[in-house]
């Protein structure tokens, strides 16, 4: 066993005792806690700790799985770490997992940590409702972590394993018609909505620029399906940043009132031209001599450019104002515009 191997194992020991040590004072206090000092956020939960011991395992079998495979001179799957990718996609998983344990630490202390006093802990129950339908109509940004970390996990997939037919199947076959089909899901679900705290202005503008980004991830799918040399597909990242920005910027457009985020949908769609011209311009892909500028994605580039600034003025001048009557407007000539720009950009039959 190689002296790096042991040292991996000593300190995810060491790690295992600082959590059990944490567990059992956790499960000591909870059990001395009376049910009117405690706070119902800090109530004991089993699976929490039963899930961070199932990761301990996880770690220490992996930790020692490394340790034991054989060299590149013995019989079976020895040698696999030779590869350099396969050395770098290791180093990111023990990083990930060496991170979901800090966070498990602090989280474990956190819980261990004394509740608020029985006074200030007290909250009046409109207050508590209030605060409870605000949390469902504007869901916790962390709660996108998860997405974020299905996405990193695709791209290591990609990145360590994949050839480049191969992502070009994923994306096309799979990312792409998964991401299109829960847009849909996404709109059906907000036609339906029987409630909501937006007025009908503000409601409007969120439909356009949905609609919008909607149509964007579409012609990403189409894009990458005219697309014929899949031996030669380099821009798997980019394709995969692109699904993830749009669920992105839908969340922020649908389930949250931040004043920003009409800013931050327009910049989205400024910026969806220039990701088609670097994913142009990854595959050696040149426009024809012939082409118009129209059917560039320049004018769709400064249209969006131009009405981000607007939207800069609106929010800067309707400044606490609840009005979406003038940015509404501005939103409907935007959305006309960009579908005029679209239109004209469609290459003409030969």
């Amino acid at each position: 066993m190689s002296p790096l191997a042991i040292a991996a194992l000593v300190i995810l020991a060491a790690i295992a005792t600082v959590l059990v040590v944490i567990a059992a004072v956790h499960l000591g206090r909870q059990k001395g806690r009376t049910a009117d000092h405690a706070s119902p956020g800090r109530r004991p939960r089993w699976f929490e700790l039963l899930l961070a011991l199932l990761l301990l395992a996880f770690l220490v079998a992996l930790a020692v799985a490394v340790a034991l495979e054989p060299g590149p001179d013995s019989a079976g799957i020895g040698g696999w770490r030779t590869e350099l990718r396969s050395g770098v996609f290791l180093g990111v998983m023990l990083a990930a997992a060496a991170l979901a344990l800090v966070f498990l630490v602090v989280f474990l202390v956190a819980r261990v940590a004394p509740g608020p006093a029985s006074g200030a802990s007290a909250a009046p129950s409109g207050a508590g409702a209030g605060e409870g339908a605000a949390s469902v109509e504007s869901p916790a940004g962390v709660r996108l972590l998860g997405l974020l970390l299905l996405a990193l996990g695709v791209l290591v997939l990609g990145w360590s394993w994949l050839e480049p037919p191969e992502k070009a199947v994923l994306v096309l076959r799979v990312l792409y018609p998964a991401s299109i089909a829960v847009a849909l899901v996404l709109l059906f679900d907000k036609a339906t909505r029987s409630w909501t705290p937006k007025g009908s202005a503000e409601g409007f503008r969120e439909w356009l620029l949905c609609d919008l980004i909607v149509i964007g991830l579409i012609l990403g799918f189409l894009n990458l399906e005219h697309f014929e040399d899949r031996d030669a597909y380099r821009a798997f990242f980019w394709d995969v940043v692109h699904i993830a920005a749009f669920f992105l910027v839908f969340w922020l457009l649908d389930r949250t009132q931040f004043r920003g985020r009409f800013l931050v949908a327009t910049g989205y769609l400024a910026l969806l031209p220039l990701l088609l011209l670097l994913w142009r311009w990854l595959h050696e892909l040149e426009a024809p001599a012939e082409l118009s500028w129209w059917s560039t994605v320049w004018p769709t580039f400064f249209l969006g450019l131009a009405f981000f600034v607007l939207e800069i003025i609106s929010l800067i001048a309707l400044r606490g104002g609840r009005s979406h009557l003038a940015p509404a407007i501005k939103d409907a000539v935007f959305a006309a515009l960009y579908a005029i720009l679209l239109f004209a950009a469609i290459p003409a039959a030969a």
